[in-house]
């Protein structure tokens, strides 16, 4: 016993001592390279205001140890994919730019008390524009001191990490080895009757209210040529991944966008804009809306391109959804990965809160899937229509639950109401009266008001408050085995392509 109790502390002393590299590198290089009082006293303060008010954006995470760099989970995983100097200097510029961006939602989203009392701390005159200027001035002084440190590239790519969504301690103290197995089972139930859907002709998909089709707002299918002119075009940096301008990403969204094709039986199977109504997040269904955004993986070692489509429900209600589900907010996420050449090789689709994932991937490109131990994942229920983009992706989706029960492709009815797409970021800044914004989304990740019994139920799986709407970056999309929507070694952990 006395063995085994000395062996146990050296095994959990050596695994903390190893989580903590990173963080410690980090500091430790911030301590060393004695920066200037004035750069750290800026990004201490602001930094300290954005915590006290809660309107830290989650959308990326913080790299430990410099102030100025943020990254995602695409940006993580180029640490070991990196060959030379120029790349090193471009990934460290794009947290940069990362950081800058999700200060820019941080302070537009500042409540007016706290940016006084911020400039007040500063002893300066401040406005939310000013406040800007003068975060990008102290972010570029710092970066410009740090780099002539010796050290510093070593320590961002030590520190440069993105944290986990699930909490080993939730999984040690919920038995998980035993709790996970009637989910497994719970799963393997529903992946059942995802995959019925998905191999019976659209007409024999029961309804129970009516069908209604929401289209986009245009449809312009470029042509290969010229998307992999676009994608050719877009990729002209160190790093070789797609950057499309704000023209070219009109385009993609345009060329991809779904058509939704809903069973309407009651309010809550009308999507609608995001808004802000007494206090409350506010689904307008007198205005339905999608909202995209762009991301990042690889296949095999190319960067690929994401185009993603988020739309969002009052509520998950009704009879076909179960009970344990219920409550207010619901939505689903639609996403198109195009290959290096440009052509679209994937779509996967989830809900908002990051359950119920699987891929539709292009028959002809996997030559296997990759089956994880417990032999639920991937789930595959269906293949990409052959003939996208040629013709636009149709969702066929059921009341109150909100699954995409058929992914085809149609003429679209000439009846169809159009949708209005608007980027996500919108919905991290969003109007909230009196010229003020703030988030949709806490500064861990989740959505306000979205509230579910799961965590009570499925705590055992390590996933806190699992259910709840989540923000983009936040999806764990496994309550059995651990996985990330956007990990972006998804599909290559997955599938063995062509």
């Amino acid at each position: 016993m006395h063995i085994h109790g000395k062996w146990g502390f050296i095994l959990i002393f050596s695994i903390v001592l190893l989580l903590s590299c990173a963080g410690t590198s980090g500091r430790r290089f911030a301590y060393d390279s004695d920066r200037p009082e004035e750069y750290k006293r800026f990004f201490r303060q602001l930094d300290q205001a954005i915590r006290e008010s809660g309107v830290g954006e989650a959308s990326v995470f913080p790299v430990q140890g410099f102030p100025y760099l943020r990254t995602n989970r695409f940006l993580a995983a180029f640490q070991v994919r990196m060959r030379n100097a120029e790349q090193v200097a471009y990934w460290v510029e794009w947290m940069r730019r990362l950081d800058l961006e999700a200060r820019g939602k941080e302070i537009r989203n500042l409540p007016p008390a706290a940016l006084v009392d911020l400039a007040a701390r500063l002893a300066v005159s401040l406005d939310r524009e000013k406040l800007m200027a003068t975060t990008a001035r102290y972010s570029e002084l710092m970066l410009t001191h740090d780099r002539r440190q010796p050290g510093f590239y070593a320590a961002v790519k030590n520190t440069a990490v993105a944290p986990s969504e699930y909490e080993p301690a939730m999984r040690v103290f919920g038995i998980y080895p035993l709790t996970s197995l009637p989910v497994a089972s719970a799963t393997r139930k529903a992946y059942d009757e995802f995959r019925a859907w998905h191999r019976k002709p659209l007409a024999e998909i029961e309804t129970y209210g009516r069908l209604m089709t929401f289209k986009p707002p245009g449809f312009v299918n470029p042509g290969k040529e010229q998307t992999r002119d676009l994608i050719a075009t877009a990729r002209k940096n160190p790093l070789g991944v797609i950057e499309p301008s704000s023209d070219q990403i009109e385009q993609l969204v345009l060329a991809y966008a779904p058509v939704i094709v809903a069973d309407v039986a009651a309010e809550y199977d009308r999507f609608g804009r995001v808004e802000w109504l007494n206090g409350s997040i506010s689904i307008n269904t007198a205005h339905p809306t999608v909202y995209y955004y762009l991301s990042h993986s690889f296949i095999k070692a190319e960067p690929v391109l994401q185009i993603n489509y988020s739309f969002w429900y009052t509520e998950r209600a009704g009879a076909l959804a179960p009970r344990i589900e219920h409550g207010p907010l619901d939505g689903v996420t639609v996403r198109v990965t195009l290959d290096a050449a440009g052509d679209p090789v994937i779509v996967d689709i989830m809900n908002n809160c990051g359950c119920y994932h699987y891929f539709l991937p292009r028959q002809e490109t996997i030559v296997r899937e990759i089956k994880d131990s417990s032999g639920l994942y991937p789930f595959v229920p269906a293949f990409m229509p052959s003939d996208f983009p040629e013709k636009p992706l149709q969702l066929r989706l059921n009341t109150g639950w909100h699954q995409v029960q058929k992914v085809f492709t149609a003429a679209i009815p000439r009846e169809a109401a159009t949708y209005q797409l608007l980027p996500y970021e919108g919905l991290e800044t969003l109007p909230y009266g009196k010229g003020l914004t703030t988030s949709v989304f806490d500064a861990r990740g989740i959505m306000k008001d979205s509230s579910r019994i799961e965590p009570v139920i499925f705590f055992g799986m390590g996933i806190p408050d699992v259910g709840y709407m989540r923000q983009r970056e936040h999806h764990a999309i496994k309550m059995v085995g651990k996985a990330h929507f956007t990990d972006p070694d998804l599909f290559n952990g997955n599938f063995e392509f062509r």
